[in-house]
């Protein structure tokens, strides 16, 4: 098989020759291997490893001409070596919300970013933000530009999958996740008028996705899952509008069918999931990622004897043991995946979250040799 057929094979449940290997490596990793972090780089990293791409930065985009009144713009405000603030203003005839963002804050580890005030402040500012969403998606596109170079790029060599949004994460980019929590319970009128346009591109985005030739895309549900929200909360932020976009792509000409889908969508998560994984199977997902080790609530082993049947499990390798174990530990590592994970296929081995900027080289290598030499089946 092909790394691209043997991946495809793991994730529609059924069984390849090989257990697919392909650690989480996106732009921090690829960075410090190559000093730069475009999709290209990480799929060259993936190439020098022998892995398979599946994650990396490719995702749908969505852009238009807004009208007069309302712009967004950023400025660098202060530098200090690496350390970079930016200020952001997003302005509409309401009003305007600020933020700011620092970058650089880790030495070694230049592109790791966190927002330091966020851009809705108070409930009142949704009302700002509301503005600017329906402008925004009644003016916009999805654009897919990147997927398609990639998936020609890539041929049988990668799987270029196409990360999308949740509600739920698009909320909490604007709000902070402790506040979108508060806010859930305190405003959810507010938050249910800015989900209306939100839901509006999320689904225009999962149709274009549909549309393309890459058979695998993502949703990055991990805000959600991490921040632990109550399971109907789960329901009407993240899952009521993912089940638009599955089915969009599960529905498309060409697709297969719901049984033999050749389109597949996955679920990204981090943290504690157990009470979760009832429900994320329930919208007829393909794979769910990644199964935290160490935050996590249930180990690959028991995933995999109460869902293996019903969705591709992906993940579970602990990411702390690439930066700080030996080549050994890394073996072990993946061994124990291997055994927990591997029966039956529908095992994809992958890292429990992003490869650290500070993995050891070796231990990559480590893992993708043990999984190619002893996942054999």
């Amino acid at each position: 098989m092909t790394p691209k057929q043997r991946f495809l094979t793991a994730v529609s449940g059924r069984q390849p020759d090989v257990v697919p290997c392909s650690p989480l490596i996106h732009c921090r990793y690829a960075n410090k291997v190559l000093g730069t972090s475009d999709w290209k780089s990480v799929y060259e990293v993936h190439r020098r490893l022998n892995t398979v791409h599946h994650r990396g930065p490719i995702g749908v985009g969505w852009w238009g001409e807004m009208p007069p009144g309302y712009e967004e713009r950023s400025e660098v405000v202060a530098r200090e070596g690496e350390r970079v603030e930016t200020r952001s203003w997003l302005t509409t005839p309401r009003g305007t919300l600020t933020s700011l963002s620092v970058n650089g804050m880790i030495p070694g580890d230049p592109l790791t970013g966190k927002m330091v005030e966020y851009p809705v402040k108070s409930p009142d500012d949704w009302r700002i933000y509301l503005d600017w969403l329906e402008q925004w998606a009644a003016a916009g596109k999805a654009y897919t530009d990147t997927a398609l170079e990639a998936y020609e790029t890539m041929g049988e060599e990668g799987s270029p999958s196409v990360g999308m949004g949740s509600l739920f994460q698009m909320l909490g980019s604007m709000r902070g996740m402790q506040q979108l929590i508060y806010d859930q319970y305190d405003c959810p009128d507010l938050l249910e008028a800015c989900a209306e346009p939100i839901m509006h591109v999320l689904r225009q985005q999962g149709e274009a996705v549909a549309k393309l030739p890459n058979e695998v895309s993502w949703i990055d549900i991990c805000w959600a899952t991490g921040a632990e929200i109550e399971l109907e909360h789960m329901e009407r932020w993240v899952l009521r509008s993912a089940r638009e976009v599955i089915d969009a792509i599960h529905s498309t000409p060409g697709a297969g069918s719901r049984s033999e889908p050749q389109r597949y969508v996955g679920f990204y998560t981090l943290g504690r999931i157990r009470r979760y994984l009832p429900a994320l199977v329930d919208t007829g997902i393909d794979f769910i990622e990644t199964f935290e080790p160490n935050q996590g609530d249930i180990s690959l082993a028991e995933a995999k004897k109460l869902y293996g049947d019903k969705v591709c499990l992906m993940g579970n390798f602990d990411c702390l043991v690439l930066a700080r174990g030996t080549v050994e530990d890394a073996k072990a590592e993946a061994r124990r995946c291997l055994r927990e994970g591997m029966e039956s296929g529908g095992y994809v081995m992958a890292t429990a979250d992003e490869v650290p900027a500070d993995a050891q080289w070796d231990n990559l290598r480590a893992m993708s040799d043990v999984c190619l030499e002893e996942g054999v089946y």
